[in-house]
């Protein structure tokens, strides 16, 4: 009898030990932390999920050397979040600079299955075709989002983030920036077209600090540089007293450039622009170039790929990383920063003067804007 009941305790002692690890084992498998692929569990938040192979897609504005800066952002999201991996791929799709031109796209994308996200540029703020298209794309279950330049208020909801500048805080840094090297002079503005969000704040955010009253013009060229450079001639000739040339877009700054060099000028003109393409980053070197702003358009390109990724994985965690206030007033815009460039020597603008932009504003002397460029192995920005 004794040696029945001790047989009999330790085969219920074996029973409840093995039940017990048996639920363990299931509860780890269930976690993702007992498992020998937790790590990746924990990177992708896809469990056992097979994502969908396909496109992320980031359409352009216009074709231009500011988004090479984008692209590099792009690629290194790619290689950093191993998309290969999972059969997805992501790249920068560039647009004729028209709206048709963005429509089209648009049309494209909805018939092919293998796009998973697309993030646009939008040319204009207000076609309700682009809106229209991109809300079929979001009704076929496409990640839409914004990164430049962002859709006007009343169709925001189609996107899900914006992705770049604060552009009306752009603009004002610009003005700023103006103000500080040359107050009260008669200006004019010059920029692609009227129509595109980023274009019509940072002319807005621009005008509100330096003033409208000497503002004698704003020149629109479509995206096409050499009526860029005509628009600089015509203004110039046009307005006599004129001594501030403002570039809004990329490709302005060495429109600008080119015609006071040709004019044999630049004693009488003060040159300020936005972004620093690499035809503008030599101009400031040869001392052309007051003062830049400039953009972060890498950031752009990476953040845009990180949240379309994690979107797709279901990686709460980074979704939360990127917009921690989604949900609430403004909580879906992703600010990337900006950087006032300004030459190592003689400029009479300081760190001081921008101070009240808050972190996201940083003040940078020329030579220390090549380091960043070269840190990230960067020709433009």
């Amino acid at each position: 009898m004794k040696t029945s009941f001790l047989s009999a305790a330790w085969l219920t002692f074996g029973l409840l030990l093995t039940f017990t690890i048996g639920c363990d084992s299931a509860a780890d498998k269930s976690t993702g932390t007992g498992s020998g692929d937790a790590s990746a569990k924990k990177e992708t938040g896809d469990g056992d999920k097979k994502l969908k192979s396909g496109r992320i897609v980031l359409l352009n504005n216009t074709d231009s050397p500011f988004w090479d800066a984008a692209r590099a952002g792009i690629k290194k999201a790619a290689e950093d979040l191993k998309l290969s991996d999972h059969g997805i791929t992501a790249g920068m799709d560039s647009n004729d600079g028209t709206e048709q031109g963005q429509i089209e796209k648009l049309r494209q994308y909805g018939t092919q299955s293998d796009v998973l996200a697309v993030i646009i540029s939008p040319l204009s703020s207000t076609n309700p075709a682009i809106a229209d298209e991109l809300e079929n794309l979001k009704k076929k279950g496409v990640i839409v989002g914004c990164f430049d330049s962002d859709l006007e208020e009343k169709s925001r909801s189609i996107r899900e983030f914006y992705v770049g500048t604060n552009n009306i805080t752009g603009g004002k840094v610009l003005g700023t920036a103006a103000k500080g090297i040359k107050a009260d002079a008669e200006y004019a503005q010059f920029v692609g077209t009227d129509s595109q969000q980023n274009a019509i704040e940072r002319m807005n955010g621009f005008t509100s600090v330096y003033g409208e009253a000497t503002q004698k013009d704003r020149k629109l060229d479509d995206a096409d540089r050499n009526r860029a450079r005509d628009n600089v001639r015509d203004v110039i000739a046009k307005h006599p007293n004129l001594s501030l040339l403002v570039g809004i877009w990329s490709y302005n700054a060495p429109a600008i450039v080119d015609v006071v060099s040709e004019k044999n000028a630049r004693d009488k003109f003060k040159i300020v622009v936005f972004d620093a393409e690499q035809l503008a980053i030599q101009q400031m070197a040869d001392g052309m170039i007051d003062a830049m702003v400039v953009q972060n358009p890498f950031g752009m390109g990476y953040d845009s790929v990180r949240y379309a990724f994690a979107k797709l994985s279901g990686d709460q965690a980074t979704l939360t990383e990127l917009f921690p206030k989604m949900g609430q007033p403004g909580g879906d815009n992703r600010d990337t920063g900006l950087k006032v460039v300004v030459p190592d020597q003689g400029s009479p603008l300081t760190k001081e003067m921008f101070s009240d932009f808050g972190p996201s504003v940083e003040f940078v002397k020329f030579s220390e804007f090549q380091e960043w460029l070269k840190k990230y192995n960067l020709t433009s920005s």
